[in-house]
């Protein structure tokens, strides 16, 4: 394995949804020459991971083994770029970060949920098992709707920890040629107003900096937040909506069923900015 390549990592579970992230990560890496990094992990330490499975035996590891490196050289022969599979059982937090590590990973695209052997690991788990891991994650449900990402919508609100974006929104729009549509909510208060003020004028700053081609659009008065988010996305046929942890938290965990067909990045808390700190 080339030491300095990049992965994208693709939780695998063998079902519709895990090959639906596969054609996000494909056309990913395809555009900046990374290579694709499978995983099946099998969580069995419990706690707060979407519960626990049985310990696979040693046969069953063999098997699966057998059959995602059977997939993964079927992904290097269709698209011409190097594919690698991980067989992984015990913490899932220990294991993802390991398997960062191991591949040199800067991006995960995964499915809504994955499933181990007999549990189910939702992006909540993963937001808990990445902290830390510094790289974001897409969450897709549906196939690509264009051959490249081109339309990006980025909520900005006055919370100075939406700043922890930034670096992602400069590294996707550079890599690959994104317009940024900054989509930010109508407030009445006088100091959210201000500091939602000072973190348009900081991303402007930046965004011109590096010529990034922007636009910059208000929620209607009476309009939730969300609501203008998603519906602005849908208009333009946005390829993807960045959001914090904290949004994500907010609008698409825990027990909503809405269905999005937008992927949608998510930045773990605390996100390392200084990783790609040259694009700032």
């Amino acid at each position: 394995m080339n030491a300095k390549k990049k992965y994208i990592v693709v939780p695998w579970d063998f079902s519709e949804g895990s090959e639906i992230a596969l054609q996000h990560a494909v056309q990913l890496a395809k555009v900046v020459n990374n290579g694709i990094a499978l995983l099946y992990l099998n969580n069995i330490k419990g706690g707060i991971f979407g519960g626990f499975s049985k310990k696979l035996s040693e046969d069953e590891l063999k098997k699966i083994e057998k059959d995602l490196t059977a997939k993964a050289d079927q992904i290097s022969k269709d698209f011409d770029m190097e594919c690698r599979a991980f067989v992984r059982q015990g913490k899932a937090r220990q294991i993802a970060q390991e398997i960062i590590h191991t591949v040199n990973a800067n991006l995960m695209v995964m499915y809504r949920s994955v499933q181990g052997n007999k549990n189910t690991l939702s992006v909540t788990d993963f937001l808990k098992i990445m902290k830390g891991a510094f790289i974001p994650f897409i969450i897709v449900e549906q196939p690509p709707a264009h051959e490249y990402y081109k339309e990006i919508v980025v909520p900005i609100d006055d919370d100075r920890r939406y700043r922890e974006s930034l670096a992602w929104i400069i590294y996707m729009a550079n890599y690959y040629k994104c317009n940024i549509n900054l989509m930010k909510p109508f407030l009445n208060d006088e100091f959210r107003k201000k500091e939602l003020a000072n973190n348009v004028y900081f991303t402007k700053k930046m965004l011109d900096k590096q010529n990034i081609i922007y636009g910059v659009k208000t929620a209607k008065k009476k309009e939730p937040f969300k609501s203008a988010v998603m519906k602005f996305g849908t208009i333009i046929e946005a390829d993807m909506i960045m959001m914090t942890a904290k949004y994500y938290h907010k609008w698409l965990s825990g027990k909503t069923t809405d269905s999005y067909t937008i992927p949608v990045m998510c930045i773990p808390p605390r996100a390392d900015l200084t990783k790609y700190s040259s694009f700032i």
